[in-house]
């Protein structure tokens, strides 16, 4: 080769080399909160992301935090590969930095996984997780020093410590796994020893504050380690023992029975005020460490524990008894102060009366029954069968206290929603949006001319329910008693019998069980369902506890759909059972509907037979079930039963909908498939226009309803919830069609009008919302009270003109409102409300539109008609339905 031709070929290759992309830039310098991820898709070039982030860590070993990198930090960048992945390497040889020396955390840190691998026993798992602990403690240290104002040790970063620990070992699965165990272990070990730490300030209130704030903060783990931890015991020890202790520091009874009244009632109130509102796990942690103090609390003489000479020690123990919560651990602390009671029996001669009757007070002033239950089961076991009886004597003379407030108050509440009942009843069948803006309108007006009238409402309705919850729980507990002690007292089954099929009792139980879902679901419930007797009860009260059984009956079984795994045999036969029991336990009180009720459920039961996720398979069933429910009396496809158990299986389907899918709520598959199971299901339009078209209430995913969804692993809470109109992760489908509870077909089936959230705006929902709206069948003029109860307290001439500006601001023309609305009465025709039979009407194309109208073209059409003809129809109407 000559000279020429040689100098030619090195310029060429020069040249060629110069057309090589240019190498990426050795280094960068972090942006204010870049990522990881970020920074490795600006230069990775062809190589795969999470191997180029795992590049850009092993180039940089200084850095000890990835997940929250320092801005105006350089890091070094490795080499991308490009199209010719040789030169880009040769770009880089020089500049490859060599594997830095191990720190002797990480040499500790292999020897402990070599150590745990070769044979893992408790001393390895110490040592691994002692070796990574130290490792994380000088990552943490290394960071403080660079940055002291940037550097946390918290769980976020013990979390990224171990995985980044972790990721060492991701060749070897069982190594990383036990890393991944001791990092987990490690963080629940910080938030207990942090919670104390910060907890340990303060004096004893501010203890338990804290402990309770912590407590919504820490992982399920670090709660369950809390509770038990010896930590935490000392803590107690230290801070609340001696406060709740000192008022019978240096005293002594000395004969005295009245001596220890007073440092009785300071020590249980300080008791009962540390653990009020606790969780139950931390209010056990501070009883067993002031188990000494109980105990002399338990020795003052009955009749100086409660109020008529003085006393509140009982009443405060009772309510302590009541914050441990109904866990097994929770009922054996219960368990043992009513011991301590009960150690004393033997001096209490001549005191069943005054106990009896601390034992009444405590549970009429909002105070479960368990301590004064479990105290009778313990004497009862020890033979002193008198003082056993006189405690459950007690136990239901409270509940017949508690009766007496539910009357006194259920009647101030019927005189204040009286006129908005008689409002509603007479628009029955109005659109929910314009019933919606007339309620609204009511209330605004209302709110202007009484300011305090909004909030006595919600606190008597707020009363009314936790008085209902509260007699619910003490006639459960005194029916779910073993028969050996109920013997004790000859008169407590008449008794607590007439209190649970009480009229009061029976409405106050439909409001509760109106503002919750669960009301109707659980021990208590079924204890106190087996009191219902439809023999007992009044002509009302039989509509009442028909009613109440049935939204029972909507409720668990729900509650079962809810909890049946699809793909588990086992869950499946258990829902069947659980489903079959509902027929037994109601039959008293659906009287003789029973056998008609049993049978739908066993057609509901079928439901469960169809495989998860098969939707064609749910309609073809939906379709069996309509068949079925067509052939038993009372439960045709127009009729309130036959509606509400068709709307439940379609509810129940689409709940095993939501199981099944993660597609969105505002996908079309969702209406759309829904709707084909209200069609399979012979549901009538405007009840499955509810399931369509559900809910303008919010879900707030982070209520502990929701979080419970979550964890229970429901794919799409928020799809179950909506679809099913509910605020419940067991789908409360009681309240899905409330309307349809009616003994009255089909009018304000649309009219899922519940009441004011805590904005004080009206919603529309499917089902209930929350304590203190304006719940029930009452708020869609279908009364749980009954339509004695529905008259308001006005004259005639004010029934008219309210109900006329109701209907005006509902969407009436004053022409139209006048004929439709209140005329005053309350008998004969002029009494019947005609709205719902116009607006009927109009959907099956009666009233001369020559097409079915429904909401407000029905309106339009109806305000355009000439009074006297519209007079002459409505006349008609009345008439035909008086």
């Amino acid at each position: 080769m000559s000279l020429f031709s040689f100098l030619d070929s090195v310029s060429r290759t020069v040249q060629q080399l110069a057309a090589q992309p240019k190498p990426v830039p050795p280094v960068h310098t972090i942006a204010r909160d870049e990522t990881l991820p970020q920074i490795a898709a600006q230069y990775r070039g062809a190589v795969p992301q999470a191997l180029y982030e795992q590049r850009i860590k092993d180039a940089n070993p200084q850095v000890l935090n990835w997940e929250a990198l320092y801005p105006d930090t350089q890091i070094e960048l490795p080499p991308a590969e490009h199209d010719d992945p040789q030169v880009q390497t040769v770009a880089y040889t020089e500049q490859a930095p060599s594997a830095p020396a191990k720190s002797p955390e990480v040499q500790r840190v292999d020897t402990a996984v070599q150590a745990d691998a070769a044979g893992s026993t408790q001393q390895t798992r110490a040592e691994l997780k002692a070796a990574v602990k130290a490792e994380m403690q000088a990552h943490y240290q290394a960071e403080f020093d660079a940055r002291p104002t940037g550097a946390v040790y918290d769980t976020a970063a013990i979390d990224a410590y171990g995985r980044s620990i972790a990721d060492r070992y991701a060749d070897n699965p069982a190594a990383r796994a036990g890393i991944e165990a001791v990092s987990k272990d490690i963080r629940i070990d910080h938030e207990v020893e942090f919670t104390v730490m910060v907890a340990n300030a303060g004096d004893p209130k501010s203890v338990v504050n804290i402990l309770k704030d912590q407590w919504s903060k820490i992982s399920p783990e670090a709660r369950e380690r809390l509770s038990t931890s010896v930590e935490l015991g000392k803590l107690i020890n230290e801070k609340i023992e001696p406060y709740v202790a000192e008022p019978f520091k240096g005293v002594d009874g000395g004969g005295d029975p009245k001596a220890l009244q007073g440092p009785a009632n300071e020590s249980s109130k300080r008791l009962a005020e540390l653990v009020d509102g606790l969780p139950p796990e931390l209010a056990q942690a501070v009883l067993t460490q002031n188990i000494d103090t109980v105990m002399r609390i338990t020795e003052v003489k009955p009749m100086y524990a409660g109020e008529k000479f003085g006393g509140t020690s009982y009443a405060n123990m009772a309510k302590v008894a009541e914050a441990l919560g109904d866990s097994p651990t929770g009922l054996s602390l219960r368990s043992d102060i009513a011991a301590s009671y009960v150690a004393h029996s033997g001096d209490w001669r001549g005191q069943g009366i005054p106990f009896q009757e601390n034992i009444a007070n405590a549970i009429r002033d909002g105070i479960g029954p368990g301590l004064a239950l479990d105290m009778a089961k313990q004497l009862q076991a020890k033979g002193e069968n008198e003082l056993a009886g006189a405690f459950l004597g007690g136990v239901s003379h409270g509940a017949e206290l508690l009766q007496q407030r539910i009357e006194g108050n259920l009647g101030e509440y019927k005189e204040m929603m009286g006129e908005l009942a008689r409002l509603l009843k007479y628009s029955e069948g109005l659109p929910p949006e314009q019933l919606n803006k007339a309620v609204n309108d009511y209330l605004a007006a209302k709110g202007k001319d009484d300011p305090d009238w909004l909030n006595k409402y919600q606190s008597l309705e707020k009363s009314l329910a936790a008085d209902g919850r509260l007699l619910q729980e003490t006639l459960g507990g005194l029916n779910a008693l073993p028969s050996e002690v109920k013997a004790t007292n000859p008169q407590l089954m008449d008794q607590i019998k007439a209190i649970a099929n009480d009229d009061d009792t029976l409405q106050a139980f439909g409001l509760a069980a109106g503002s919750d879902d669960r009301f109707l679901v659980g021990a208590d419930a079924d204890s106190t369902a087996a009191l219902f007797d439809t023999t007992k009860v009044s002509k009302e009260g039989a509509e009442y506890l028909k009613r109440l059984s049935s939204q029972a009956i909507n409720q668990n079984a729900m509650s079962v759909f809810a909890d049946v795994d699809p793909d588990n045999p086992a869950s499946i036969a258990d829902g069947k059972t659980r489903l079959q029991e509902l027929s037994r336990e109601y039959a008293g009180a659906l009287g003789k509907d029973a056998e008609q009720y049993g049978r739908a459920i066993g057609e509901l039961e079928k439901l469960l037979d169809v495989p998860a996720g098969d939707t064609q398979a749910m309609a073809s069933q939906l379709n069996r079930f309509h068949t079925e429910l067509q052939g038993i009396e009372g439960f045709g496809a127009k009729e309130p039963a036959g509606i509400t158990f068709r709307a439940l299986g379609v509810a129940a389907a689409g709940l095993a909908f939501g199981k099944s899918t993660a597609d969105a709520i505002d996908d079309p598959t969702w209406a759309n498939q829904i709707a084909a199971f209200g069609d399979a299901a012979g549901l009538v339009k405007d009840a499955r226009d509810l399931l369509t078209n559900p809910a303008a209430q919010a879900v707030d995913r982070n209520s502990p309803a929701a979080m419970e969804a979550l964890e229970n692993g429901l794919k799409r809470f928020e799809n179950v919830n909506k679809v099913l109109g509910v605020v419940s992760a067991v789908g409360d489908v009681a309240k899905l069609v409330d309307a349809l509870l009616s003994d009255r077909p089909l009018k304000g089936v649309e009219a899922g009008l519940y009441g004011l959230g805590a904005t004080g705006t009206v919603i529309m929902a499917v089902s209930t919302g929350p304590v203190g709206a304006l719940v029930g069948s009452v708020m869609i003029g279908v009364s749980v009270f009954g339509q004695a109860s529905l008259g308001d307290y006005r004259d005639k001439q004010g029934k008219i003109e309210g109900s006329i500006k109701f209907l005006q601001n509902a969407g009436f023309d004053a022409d139209a409102a006048a004929v439709l609305g209140d005329q005053g009465e309350d008998e004969y025709y002029l009494a019947v409300p005609t709205v719902p039979l116009i607006m009927e009407a109009a959907r099956d194309n009666r009233i001369g539109a020559g097409k079915p109208l429904e909401g407000q073209e029905a309106i339009d059409f109806i305000n355009a008609m000439p009074r006297d003809k519209l007079q002459v129809m409505v006349n008609q109407l009345r008439m035909a339905h008086r």
